[in-house]
C-alpha cells in the first residue's frame, strides 16, 4: 500500500513536470547569457502594449455604446397598375366574342407600396446594400372604399411582419375591379428600441410626445431633480407634486415603481397614414407626391468600432502557438540550468551533496507520507529494495531528477 502511494505520488509530480512552464526566465540565467536580458525586455514591453490595447479596447466600447442611431430619410412611393381594364377589338377574331363570358377577361389592379432609403446629403458615393423598405416597417394596413356587396373579399388588407420573413423592398395588392378606389393606406414602424405615444398630461409635463421607456423615464427622473421631489430622509422614494400625482395617482413613490406605473400612460406610437386613389384609365399611374419619413439606423460609426474590436480567430491561433513555442524554450533553459547546477554541486563536493541530496529527498519523503512512516530498520535490509513497487519508484525518480 505505501509503495502504491509512492508511485501515484511521483507519476503526479512527473506528469507536472511534463507541463509547459510559464515564460518568466530565472535571474540567475541572466549571469551566463547576457542577451537573455533583451528578452526580459520585451517582455515589459508586452505588458505594457497589452495595458494599453485594454484600455484603448475600453474607450472604444464606452465610445461605441454612447453612439446614438443615425437619421435617415425613408422615401415612400405609391403606385398602380391596370390590367385588361378596356377590350380592343382589333385583338379579337370575332367581334361577337366581346360578349362571350368564357373568353372575357376580368380588369384587375395592383396597388404598390414602395420604400427606399435615401443617400447621405454629402454621401461621395452610393450605399452599399442599402436596408430594405419592410426592415424598417412592422405592420401595414390597407382600408379600401368600395362597396362590400360587389366585392366579398373585404375591404381592409393586413400584413403584419413575422419572426424570420424575408425582406422585401415594397408590397403589392391584387384586386379585382375597373373603376377609381380610394385607399387609405396605415403604415407602422418598427422601432429599435421600441417607442411609445404617451398620454397628453405625461406629454405635457415631460414636453416629449414619442419616444422609448428608458428616456421617458429619465426625463421622468430630470422632472423630479428639476422640482426638488426626492425625498431628502429615503433618496429611494419621491413625493409627488400636484401635476405628478395626477398623472400618477400616489403622494409617496418607491422609484423601482416608476416604469410599471407609466405603462399606463403609454400606448403605440400612430402610424403614417397616406391617401390614395387607385387609377383604372391608365395602365401604369404613380402619385405625384413621395413621403420622407424619418427613421433611425444603426450608426455607421458603431459598425466601424464593432469590426475593430473582433479579434481574428488565426490571430489568436498563431499567438497561442507562439506562446507554446516560448514556454517550452523557457522549460528547457530551465532544465538545463538545473542540471548545470547540479553538475556543478555535484563536481564540487559529491560527497556533501550526495547526503544533502538524500536528506531533502527524506524530509519530502516524510511529507508525503504523513503519519506513515519508513520503518528504518527494513529500509536497511536489501530485500526491502527488491520489491516491485520500490524499484519502479526508484526508477521513476531517478528519471524525474535526470530530466530535470
Amino acid at each position: 500500500m505505501l509503495c502504491t502511494t509512492l508511485i501515484r505520488l511521483l507519476l503526479r509530480s512527473f506528469r507536472k513536470k511534463m507541463k509547459p512552464a510559464d515564460k518568466t526566465l530565472p535571474k540567475k540565467v541572466e549571469a551566463h547569457i547576457p542577451e537573455s536580458r533583451l528578452y526580459t525586455e520585451l517582455q515589459q514591453l508586452e505588458k505594457r502594449l497589452d495595458m494599453i490595447i485594454s484600455r484603448k479596447k475600453l474607450d472604444m466600447m464606452e465610445q461605441k455604446n454612447q453612439l446614438k442611431p443615425a437619421k435617415r430619410k425613408l422615401r415612400i412611393f405609391l403606385s398602380n397598375l391596370s390590367a385588361d381594364q378596356f377590350v380592343d377589338v382589333n385583338d379579337l377574331g370575332n367581334p361577337e366574342d366581346i360578349f362571350n363570358l368564357d373568353t372575357m377577361r376580368t380588369p384587375s389592379w395592383t396597388l404598390r407600396i414602395e420604400g427606399r432609403l435615401l443617400d447621405y446629403v454629402n454621401a461621395r458615393k452610393p450605399q452599399v446594400n442599402p436596408p430594405m423598405f419592410s426592415t424598417f416597417v412592422k405592420s401595414v394596413i390597407v382600408e379600401l372604399q368600395r362597396d362590400k356587396d360587389l366585392y366579398p373579399e373585404g375591404n381592409v388588407i393586413e400584413w403584419h411582419r413575422t419572426e424570420g420573413s424575408p425582406h422585401c423592398h415594397g408590397f403589392e395588392i391584387k384586386r379585382k375591379g375597373d373603376t377609381n378606389v380610394k385607399a387609405k393606406i396605415m403604415i407602422y414602424l418598427d422601432c429599435k428600441p421600441e417607442k411609445f405615444k404617451l398620454s397628453q398630461p405625461l406629454a405635457r409635463l415631460l414636453d416629449i410626445h414619442t419616444d422609448s421607456l428608458n428616456h421617458v423615464v429619465l426625463a421622468l427622473w430630470q422632472y423630479v431633480k428639476l422640482h426638488k421631489l426626492q425625498d431628502s430622509d429615503d433618496k429611494r422614494y419621491i413625493n409627488s407634486d400636484d401635476s405628478l400625482r395626477q398623472i400618477l395617482g400616489q403622494t409617496r413613490i418607491l422609484f423601482s415603481q416608476v416604469p410599471d406605473l407609466l405603462r399606463a400612460h403609454l400606448a403605440p406610437p400612430d402610424p403614417i397614414v397616406l391617401e390614395y386613389e387607385i387609377r383604372t384609365d391608365k395602365e401604369y399611374h404613380v402619385s405625384p407626391v413621395a413621403w420622407d419619413v424619418d427613421v433611425e439606423v444603426p450608426n455607421p460609426m458603431r459598425e466601424r468600432l464593432e469590426a475593430s474590436l473582433v479579434v481574428n480567430p488565426q490571430i489568436l491561433r498563431d499567438i497561442g502557438n507562439c506562446d507554446t513555442r516560448i514556454s517550452s524554450i523557457i522549460q528547457a533553459i530551465n532544465q538545463t540550468s538545473l542540471r548545470r547546477d547540479f553538475m556543478n554541486s555535484f563536481a564540487t563536493d559529491a560527497i556533501g551533496f550526495l547526503n544533502q541530496w538524500m536528506a531533502s529527498q527524506t524530509r519530502d519523503l516524510e511529507t508525503i507520507l504523513g503519519e506513515s512512516r519508513l520503518n528504518s530498520e527494513e529500509v536497511r535490509r536489501a530485500g526491502w529494495w527488491e520489491q516491485e513497487g520500490v524499484r519502479e519508484a526508484i526508477w521513476l525518480l531517478g528519471r524525474g531528477v535526470g530530466n530535470s
